[in-house]
């Protein structure tokens, strides 16, 4: 499996993600700039977190129209992997390839800490390798990260399990339900807001993030 990490002006996260992929899972990835118009060759495209374009306008609106989100949009369409964390969550949101929109926290504040999740849907292709309804501790780090959407699209979101994760014991933001992470319908894109990309290396004291990875290698065309 050959990954993909975008690199927007003002992603911070790339590196981590990088890093996650191939030093700890050993996958064949590589940096694209958000100025190349294609993906071809690529299995899977990752969206890092971080501050793309300074959050001019909204998080995310500015990275939205960039020369690499048609091909991101075109692998979303063609079934293949598309994850966002954080600032790529907002991207996501932003494109269209996820429902709803993530604004500021209701407490006005950024919020960096590590934070307890619900596993809602171990029924992914980025969570198979989790138990149904485990708890799991992953960082975040936000400003923007409260989850929004109509009352008919957080029931549509609840009907077809795109919930993936919730917030346990707490809720950081103020997202409605709850909500952490989401898929499509498909469930071949997941955009959530904590970093599981910072949380997969004993050393850093937290694997939980590990098994996100490896349920996407294991559900690839190669197994890790």
């Amino acid at each position: 499996m050959k990954i993909a990490v975008v690199v927007f002006p003002g992603s911070n996260c790339d590196v981590d993600l990088y890093e996650a992929l191939h030093t700890v899972c050993h996958v064949d990835v590589e940096y694209v700039s958000h100025r190349a118009t294609s993906l071809d060759g690529f299995d899977a495209v990752m969206l890092p977190g971080g501050f793309s374009y300074g959050d001019y306008l909204r998080s995310g609106a500015i990275a939205r129209f960039t020369n690499i989100m048609p091909a991101v949009v075109k692998m979303a369409h063609a079934g293949k992997p598309v994850f966002g964390t954080c600032n790529g969550f907002q991207i996501l949101t932003e494109a269209g390839l996820l429902p709803g929109a993530l604004k500021h926290n209701n407490g006005q504040k950024f919020v960096c800490k590590t934070v307890p999740l619900e596993v809602v849907n171990n029924q992914t292709l980025f969570t198979s390798e989790y138990q149904a309804h485990e708890r799991i501790n992953l960082p975040i780090a936000h400003a923007d990260g409260c989850y929004v959407a109509s009352q008919q699209t957080l029931d549509q979101l609840e009907d077809h399990h795109q919930v993936v994760f919730r917030y346990a014991d707490e809720n950081p933001n103020g997202s409605l339900r709850n909500i952490a992470g989401i898929t499509n319908e498909q469930g071949n894109v997941l955009g959530m807001m904590p970093h599981p990309e910072r949380a997969v290396e004993a050393i850093l004291g937290n694997t939980d993030g590990l098994r996100l990875f490896k349920s996407l290698l294991f559900n690839g065309t190669v197994k890790a």
